[in-house]
C-alpha cells in the first residue's frame, strides 16, 4: 500500500500562510475567496501573483542559497571543510553536509526548507492554474496560454527537484496537481515521471506561441522614457530567459530525461535546442571579453532560464566575504587546481591559465590557499537594465552540450563526445593545441573531462550533485586536497550519500 505523505498540513498552512499575505493584495481580505476574486479579476494582480512565484524561486531557501550556492555544492565537494575537527563550533554544518550525516539537524534542516518552500510553492501555482483557467474576460486567449504555460513549467522545475533530491527505490513522493487541501498519495517513480512529462508538454503547448520564439530574448537596456513600453508590454516581451519560457521546457525535458535514463531521448532534444536556438538568436556563446571585461561569469547570453533575484548581492557576499573557516564558502586551491581544473592546469600563476573560468576565483581571507568565487559579486554595473544584473541562472546552453557529449560516450562515439567538449572549452578560453585530440582520447579519460566541465562550468548552480548521482559514481573529489574519495569510506543513515531522507514528520510508514 501506497504512503501517504502529510502534505495536507503543509498546504494548510500554505493556504493560510496566502490568505493573509499582504504582498498578493493591498490590505487585508477577509476569505480565501474573496482574496482569489480581487487577486485574479485583473491582469495586473494575475500578474503579481505570477512574480510572486518567481519571488519564492529566488529564497535562500531554494535556488537564492540551498539548491545553488551551499546546500548542494556542498554535498559535491566543492567546499573545504575541516576533517579533523568534526564537533568544533565553526565547522559543523560544513563537516555534517561534506559528510553526508543526513540525520544531523544542520543537515536536515536545509532539506527540509526546500520540501515545504517548493510544495507550498506548488501549492500556490496549482491555485493559481485553477483560477487563471477559469477566468473570463480578464485576459485575451493568447496572454492565457503564455501565463499557464509559465504556471505549468514552473510545477514541472519544481517537482523535479523534488524528484532529484528525494526520490530512490525506497521513497516515493507525491505529484501535486490539485489546489485543495487534501492528502496526496506517493508515486512511484514511473508514474510520477509521467506526470512530469505531462506537464512540460501541457506546458509546451501552452507556450508555442512565446515571444521568445519571434523576439528571442530582449533586454531592456535601450529602452527610452520616449519609447512608451507598458508595465504589460515588459512583463510579456522582455528579459524572457528571467522566466519560464519555451525553450526552457525544452532543456528542462532534455534534463529529466537524462536524469531518468533516457539518454538517445534527452540527447535528441538538446541537439535540436542546439541546433534551432544557439544559432545568434536567441542564444549565442559568450565573448570572452565580456567575461573578463564586464565581469561575465554567468554567461547571460547563453542562459535559457534563471530568476531575478534582488538578493543575490548580498547572499553572496554574506557566504563568500568572511575570514572564519567553516563559515565561508571557500575552495581549497588543491581541490581547485588538481581536481576541478585538473585539464587546465598550466602552472601556479591562475593568471595565465587559458580558461576563463578561472578568472572567477579569488585569494579567500578565510585561510591560506583557500579560495572563493566573485561569480555573484556585485560589480555595479552602471546601467540599472543592464540583463545581467540580479540574473540567478538556473539551465544554461553548455549544459545541452553536456548531455549530447555523455550520449556519444555511451554510444561509443568517443570522438564526437570530445569534439563537442572541446568546443565548449574553445568558447571559455582554451587554444585549439592545447586541447586533446578527438581521435586518441580513450573513453575514461572523456568521462573524467566531462565531470571536471561539469565542476567548472555550474559552480553555485546545483548541477554537479545531481551529475554526480545520475551516474551513481563511486568516487568524488576530496574537497580538501587534490585526488578522490571512494563514497564508500562516509556512513550516511540512508546507506548512500544519494539517497536524502524525506524531511521527518512527512511520511507515514
Amino acid at each position: 500500500m501506497m504512503k501517504n505523505i502529510k502534505l495536507y498540513v503543509l498546504l494548510l498552512s500554505a493556504a493560510l500562510a496566502s490568505a493573509s499575505c499582504n504582498k498578493w493584495l493591498d490590505g487585508a481580505q477577509p476569505t480565501d475567496q474573496n482574496l482569489d476574486e480581487i487577486q485574479f479579476s485583473s491582469e495586473v494582480g494575475i500578474n503579481s501573483v505570477l512574480n510572486g512565484f518567481y519571488r519564492i524561486l529566488s529564497s535562500e531557501s531554494l535556488y537564492g542559497g540551498a539548491m545553488t550556492m551551499t546546500s548542494l555544492e556542498l554535498l559535491a565537494h566543492y567546499y573545504f571543510y575541516e576533517e579533523d575537527l568534526l564537533n568544533k563550533d565553526d565547522f559543523i554544518s560544513f563537516n555534517h553536509m561534506s559528510r553526508y550525516l543526513y540525520s544531523e539537524d544542520v543537515v536536515r534542516n536545509p532539506f527540509s526548507g526546500v520540501w515545504n518552500t517548493s510544495y507550498n510553492a506548488i501549492f500556490q501555482i496549482n491555485n493559481f492554474i485553477r483560477n487563471v483557467s477559469s477566468s473570463v474576460g480578464v485576459l485575451s486567449e493568447a496572454k492565457k496560454n503564455m501565463l499557464l504555460g509559465e504556471a505549468y513549467g514552473l510545477r514541472a522545475f519544481l517537482h523535479f527537484d523534488l524528484f532529484r533530491i528525494f526520490a530512490s527505490p525506497t521513497q516515493q513522493l507525491p505529484y501535486n496537481t490539485s489546489a485543495e487541501v487534501i492528502p496526496h498519495e506517493t508515486q512511484t517513480s514511473e508514474a510520477f515521471f509521467a506526470l512530469l512529462m505531462q506537464d512540460i508538454e501541457q506546458a509546451k503547448e501552452l507556450l508555442k506561441d512565446d515571444p521568445i520564439i519571434t523576439d528571442g530574448v530582449i533586454d531592456l537596456t535601450g529602452i527610452q522614457p520616449t519609447d512608451n513600453v507598458t508595465d504589460g508590454e515588459i512583463f510579456d516581451r522582455y528579459l524572457r530567459n528571467y522566466r519560464m519560457n519555451y525553450y526552457a521546457l525544452l532543456a528542462l525535458q532534455a534534463r529529466a530525461l537524462m536524469f531518468n535514463g533516457d539518454t538517445q531521448q534527452a540527447a535528441a532534444v538538446a541537439d535540436s535546442l542546439i541546433r534551432n536556438t544557439f544559432n545568434g538568436t536567441p542564444f549565442y556563446w559568450t565573448d570572452k571579453s565580456s567575461v573578463l571585461n564586464d565581469r561575465n561569469y554567468i554567461f547571460y547570453s547563453e542562459v535559457i532560464f534563471g530568476v531575478y533575484n534582488l538578493d543575490l548581492y548580498t547572499t553572496w557576499e554574506r557566504y563568500t566575504n568572511g575570514t572564519r573557516q567553516g563559515q565561508t564558502y571557500a575552495v581549497n586551491m588543491s581541490n581547485l587546481h588538481g581536481n576541478i581544473f585538473r585539464f587546465d592546469n598550466t602552472g601556479a600563476d591562475v593568471s595565465l591559465w587559458e580558461d576563463v573560468r578561472i578568472s572567477q576565483w579569488t585569494p579567500s581571507p578565510a585561510g591560506q590557499g583557500l579560495y572563493v568565487s566573485v561569480k555573484f559579486a556585485n560589480f555595479v554595473h552602471s546601467n540599472e537594465n543592464n540583463p545581467i544584473r540580479y540574473l540567478q541562472p538556473l539551465i544554461r546552453m553548455s549544459e545541452m552540450y553536456y548531455i549530447v557529449a555523455e550520449n556519444f560516450l555511451r554510444n561509443g562515439q568517443v570522438s564526437e563526445a570530445v569534439s563537442l567538449l572541446n568546443e565548449v572549452r574553445f568558447r571559455r578560453g582554451s587554444q585549439l593545441e592545447s586541447l586533446p585530440d578527438p581521435n586518441t582520447t580513450t573513453a575514461e579519460l572523456a568521462f573524467e573531462m566531462l565531470e571536471a566541465e561539469y565542476y567548472k562550468e555550474f559552480y553555485a548552480e546545483g548541477q554537479v550533485f545531481f551529475y554526480l548521482k545520475r551516474q551513481n559514481s563511486s568516487s568524488i573529489f576530496n574537497a580538501n586536497q587534490q585526488g578522490r574519495v571512494p563514497t564508500s569510506s562516509f556512513t550516511p543513515p540512508t546507506g548512500s550519500i544519494y539517497i536524502i531522507p524525506i524531511p521527518d514528520g512527512e511520511t507515514n510508514l
